[in-house]
């Protein structure tokens, strides 16, 4: 994106930041700069559903100047001019006090339409209009080089914000991902080939399709309905229209690397551990047992308030077991993907004595890697 001065986060990441701002009540408008399809918007609004706060969220490009500020009319009197205001920016009694408003495609709309905006970022003020008290703005956009309709970006606007670029990481959207029922071929693909996460780049333009993690999520969806079938070709191309003939290619040959896996309820229920040295269907078998045991463990913290069935605590001692035998690289991998199922809990429950028990080597493995346990 050239030298823009400005510090790089990722989504994870920036997610957090709004939050401690908005937690710490610093309504300093934030502006996250990014590639489309990486989850910007998505992160926001889950945010706001984690906080139990309101959100709206506000596609600059389809609105005018006059859809912000309101239709000019004259007083009762004729002495002056009075806006009749849109009803599209938060009311309290139809929003809530709290909330976050998200102007996206800022970049992408017209001069006079970020003109109109800079007036509510700079004095939460527009027209006759008042932000609530309550309310945070996040701006949100492409940059000139991130493939999207961009139309500007002034520096009396940005002034305005703090600032950041937004990129998409893979471990970031596994994190993601993982809380949002993305299938595990999917998953374990991004992870065989991350550069595939989002395949956009200037060099590319010609291309009118390019891998996302919203396209990858399109695809996630086609395969948790239809499954996977490497002669359907209707369905391979759905798959090939949603990240393109040349990286829907590879994901097609990964997928059918499925019919080789060890049946993952073999290591999860019997706890075996199988030495694999394909890397597709290491991948793919260690995905499946993400999966299979991050949901159950997920679903006991949600109905068990924080606590853990004895079955499902073996479940995931098995899975850990298995993963540790692994080259260090994707035993971390396997044991990350697990812990941000839910981060806090499950890294509460590999540490407390009774689960060490279970995984005699966890003790060494988590004192040669802190990363994932701090």
């Amino acid at each position: 994106m050239g030298n823009l001065n400005i510090p790089s986060v990722d989504v994870s990441t920036f997610s957090e930041i709004v939050k401690a701002q908005f937690n710490e009540k610093n309504f300093r408008p934030i502006f996250g700069l990014g590639k489309g399809g990486i989850g910007k918007t998505e992160s926001i609004k889950d945010l706001a559903s984690e906080l139990k706060i309101g959100y709206i969220d506000i596609r600059l490009l389809l609105y005018t100047e006059t859809d912000l500020k309101g239709i000019p009319y004259p007083n009762a009197e004729h002495t002056r001019t009075v806006w009749l205001q849109n009803n599209i920016l938060p009311i309290v009694d139809r929003d809530g006090e709290t909330g976050i408003l998200v102007f996206d495609e800022i970049t992408s709309c017209p001069k006079s339409v970020r003109t109109a905006a800079y007036q509510l970022l700079n004095e939460r003020r527009l027209g006759e209009y008042t932000l609530p008290d309550g309310w945070m703005i996040v701006c949100l956009g492409n940059g000139e080089e991130d493939g999207g309709d961009y139309q500007g970006m002034e520096g009396n606007f940005v002034n305005r914000c703090s600032v950041f670029n937004v990129v998409a990481t893979v471990d970031s959207w596994k994190n993601w991902a993982n809380k949002h029922n993305v299938n595990s071929l999917v998953t374990s693909y991004v992870s065989f080939r991350p550069q595939d996460l989002h395949s956009y780049t200037e060099d590319s333009e010609t291309e009118m399709l390019f891998a996302s993690p919203r396209s990858w999520y399109a695809v996630s969806n086609i395969l948790n309905l239809n499954g996977f079938n490497e002669n359907n070709i209707v369905l391979n191309s759905r798959i090939s229209a949603n990240i393109g003939t040349n990286i829907g290619a590879r994901f097609i040959a990964f997928c059918k690397y499925q019919h080789g896996t060890v049946d993952p309820y073999e290591i999860i229920n019997n706890g075996l551990k199988p030495q694999i040295g394909q890397q597709e269907i290491l991948y793919i078998t260690i995905g499946s047992v993400v999966k299979i045991v991050g949901d159950q463990v997920r679903s006991d913290l949600e109905t068990m308030n924080g606590s853990i069935q004895s079955t499902t605590l073996t479940k995931l001692a098995n899975a850990i077991n298995w993963f540790i035998t692994l080259s260090k690289e994707n035993a971390v991998m396997g044991i990350k993907d697990l812990i941000s199922y839910d981060t806090n809990n499950i890294r509460r429950v590999l540490l407390i004595p009774e689960f060490l028990q279970m995984c005699p080597e966890l003790t060494r493995f988590a004192t040669e890697n802190r990363e994932i346990f701090s």
